[in-house]
């Protein structure tokens, strides 16, 4: 009988030797990256969620950095639109977002930090919703999550020692990697700390477990005040 941890660690095989591909132009290796870590999300994650990169957009005319993956509702969002081959997402929308690189370092790590920020800085609105008759008021947006996905991780030399402070903007809440440990934030004796998971070979599945988790601590997202992004638009007359 085939378990879960036997998928994910097959999976997990089978994404190490994507990497592992003769790719010599960086662009199509980083393609290579991103396009493994969207088709293994969009895979397992539950059909409530879409996996795109793209950018992130408010209803006071911001945008984020480009962003390698974003996931996001798929059922609530009233729209996205698509300019050429870009994506520009609402805020509102958003559940995660993710960066996707070869290694992680302390380059990568600031970077990921960088792109976390360019989104955690966004409005967001959250509108009145009706339920069985009855107004209720709109909810609190909740935090967005962050994180970076790589092959391999260098885990000792980049993660800081320190107690973390998830209401940083710049707040990596956790890291996948398939050749190495994947890491996520958890409360310590000591305060809240990168930790990382137990076995290497079951990685992927120890990254996943963690996001999942996340995903369903934020429940759905906020109803998107839809006014709001057309405020100086003439109405049909």
């Amino acid at each position: 009988m085939v378990t879960l941890t036997q998928l994910f660690v097959s999976k997990q095989g089978e994404m190490a030797a994507q990497f592992k591909a003769p790719l010599e132009h960086p662009v199509a290796k980083g393609d290579n990256f991103e396009n493994a870590w969207t088709n293994f999300l969009q895979t397992y994650l539950p059909s409530r969620y879409e996996c795109s990169n793209g950018f992130i957009v408010d209803s006071r005319n911001n945008v984020s950095d480009q962003i390698d993956i974003i996931i996001y509702d798929k059922y609530f969002s009233p729209f996205f639109l698509n300019i050429g081959s870009n994506k520009y997402i609402p805020a509102e929308s958003v559940y995660a977002v993710f960066e996707v690189k070869p290694i992680l370092d302390k380059k990568n790590f600031i970077y990921a930090q960088n792109k976390a920020e360019s989104v955690r800085r966004l409005y967001r609105t959250s509108a009145s919703v009706i339920s069985n008759g009855n107004i209720v008021a709109g909810r609190e947006p909740f935090p967005i999550i962050a994180g970076l996905l790589t092959n391999t991780c260098r885990w000792e030399s980049v993660l800081p020692k320190q107690v973390l402070d998830e209401t940083d903007p710049k707040f990596l809440n956790l890291c996948g990697c398939v050749d190495g440990y994947s890491w996520a934030a958890k409360e310590t004796q000591t305060g809240l700390q990168y930790v990382k998971n137990n076995k290497r070979e079951e990685s992927l599945l120890s990254f996943f477990m963690e996001l999942l988790n996340l995903l369903q601590t934020r429940g759905t997202v906020p109803a998107l005040d839809v006014p709001k992004y057309f405020d100086g638009f003439s109405p049909i007359a």
